[in-house]
C-alpha cells in the first residue's frame, strides 16, 4: 500500500468525491486530479491506474473500518449490543455509499471486482470478531463461526433490500436483537 502523505490523502479525497457524483466508469484521471488540487502528474506518479487510486481508497476505508470494528469489540457493555455496535461500524460505509448517490451499487460492485482478495480478508477478519463474541456467549452446542456466516449473510441480505439508511439499521437492529436472544447463555 502506498504510504499515506497530503497529496495521496488529497486525490483519495477528490477520487471518493468523484467516483459518488459520477460513478467509477464515467470518472476520469482528469476528473481524479482537478477535484483533489494536485496535478495529473502527481497523481500517475502516485497512482498509475484508476484502478490504483481505487484500490487504494478501497484500503482506506477498510483500514478505518478495522479500526472501528475493532473499537466497538472492546467496548464495554451487554454483548448483544457490543454485537450490533460492531456490525454497524462493518456496514456503516456500506449504508452511506449506497444511498450517496445513483453509483452506490455500481461503486460496491468495482470494489468487489478490483479489490476482491482484499475484500475477502476482509470479511474473513470481520467474521472472526464475530464468531469470536459469538463463541464468548453461546447457549448449548452451538458453532460461533457456522452462526457468525448465518448473520453476517443476513445482514448483507437486508442491506440488499433497504431502501433506506433508517430502514437498513432498523432491520439490522431487529435482527441482531433476536440472533442474540436465541444464542445466549442462560
Amino acid at each position: 500500500m502506498i504510504p499515506s502523505t497530503p497529496t495521496v490523502e488529497a486525490l483519495l479525497d477528490g477520487a471518493m468525491q468523484q467516483f459518488t457524483r459520477h460513478g467509477f466508469a464515467k470518472t476520469s484521471m482528469s476528473d481524479i486530479a482537478k477535484a483533489s488540487g494536485v496535478s495529473r502528474t502527481s497523481l500517475y506518479n502516485a497512482f498509475p491506474t484508476k484502478d490504483d487510486v481505487f484500490r487504494a481508497l478501497s484500503a482506506r476505508i477498510n483500514q478505518h473500518v478495522h479500526a472501528a470494528v475493532v473499537s466497538a469489540f472492546g467496548r464495554p457493555g451487554a454483548w448483544d449490543e457490543r454485537m450490533l455496535g460492531i456490525i454497524n461500524a462493518r456496514v456503516s460505509w456500506v449504508y452511506e455509499l449506497l444511498h450517496a448517490s445513483e453509483y452506490g451499487r455500481e461503486l460496491i460492485n468495482e470494489k468487489n471486482r478490483i479489490c476482491g482478495g482484499d475484500v475477502l480478508a476482509a470479511n474473513d477478519r470481520f467474521e472472526t470478531v464475530i464468531a469470536n463474541l459469538l463463541t464468548e456467549n453461546l447457549t448449548g452446542p452451538l458453532d460461533g463461526a457456522a452462526l457468525a456466516r448465518v448473520l453476517i449473510q443476513s445482514v448483507n441480505g437486508i442491506l440488499e433490500k433497504a431502501e433506506t439508511k433508517a430502514g437498513a439499521e432498523q432491520g439490522i437492529a431487529l435482527l441482531v436483537g433476536v440472533f442474540c436472544s436465541g444464542v445466549t447463555k442462560g
